[in-house]
C-alpha cells in the first residue's frame, strides 16, 4: 500500500507542477521538505496525532513552510497531512524527484573511490558516463578506503565494480569454487 500511495501522491503533485511550469522549483522544495520530515520524528508525530486538529496542523505547516515553498507545495503538504499521510511525505518527495529526473533525462550516479578524485577527473568521468548512458549525470561521490584502489559506479540498480577489493573478492570466489 505504501508503494502505491507514494506513487499516486507524487504523480498527482508532479502533474500539477508540470501544468504550472514549476516542476524544477517544486523538486528542489520537495527535496528539502522530504529531508525535514525524515529528520524530525517529533514534527511528524504532531502532524499525525489525532489530538491535534486539522486547522492546527494546517497552521503549523503554514508557519514552518509558508513563504519558503510555493503555494502548490504548501497546499500539497496540507492535503497530504489532512489525509493522514504525513509519515509518507519523505517517500512521496523522493518519488517526485525520480519522476522529475526521468522527465528531464537526469540520472543520479553514485561514484565510490578509495581516495578522493580531482575535480578534473570527476568531470571527465561525468562526461564519459553521460556519453555512454545518454543522460545528464549528477554524480554523488564518496570515499571508501577499503576498496584499496579503483572505482565503483552505481546507478538505477546497476553496479560497475572496478575496485581492487572487488577483483580480489572475485578471485577468491573463483579459487574457492575451483577447490570445493
Amino acid at each position: 500500500m505504501a508503494e502505491s500511495l507514494k506513487n499516486i501522491y507524487a504523480e498527482a503533485v508532479f502533474e500539477l507542477c508540470c501544468e504550472q511550469g514549476i516542476e524544477k522549483q517544486a523538486c528542489e522544495e520537495l527535496e528539502a521538505v522530504g529531508g525535514i520530515f525524515a529528520e524530525n520524528e517529533e514534527f511528524v508525530k504532531v502532524l499525525r496525532s489525532p489530538l491535534v486538529g486539522a486547522d492546527e496542523k494546517k497552521q503549523l505547516l503554514e508557519n514552518v513552510f509558508g513563504g519558503r515553498v510555493s503555494d502548490t507545495v504548501l497546499d500539497f503538504l496540507c492535503l497530504t497531512v489532512e489525509k493522514g499521510r504525513a509519515g509518507f511525505i519523505p517517500q512521496i518527495c523522493g518519488e517526485y524527484k525520480a519522476l522529475y529526473y526521468k522527465k528531464q533525462g537526469i540520472l543520479e550516479v553514485s561514484v565510490i573511490t578509495a581516495m578522493p578524485i580531482s575535480e578534473q577527473l570527476a568531470d571527465k568521468l561525468r562526461q564519459k558516463l553521460e556519453a555512454t548512458l545518454g543522460k545528464t549525470v549528477i554524480m554523488k561521490q564518496s570515499v571508501d578506503k577499503s576498496l584499496i584502489g579503483g572505482i565503483i559506479v552505481r546507478y538505477e540498480g546497476a553496479e560497475l565494480d572496478s575496485s581492487v577489493k572487488g577483483k580480489l573478492e572475485k578471485l577468491k570466489a573463483s579459487i574457492d569454487s575451483t577447490i570445493a
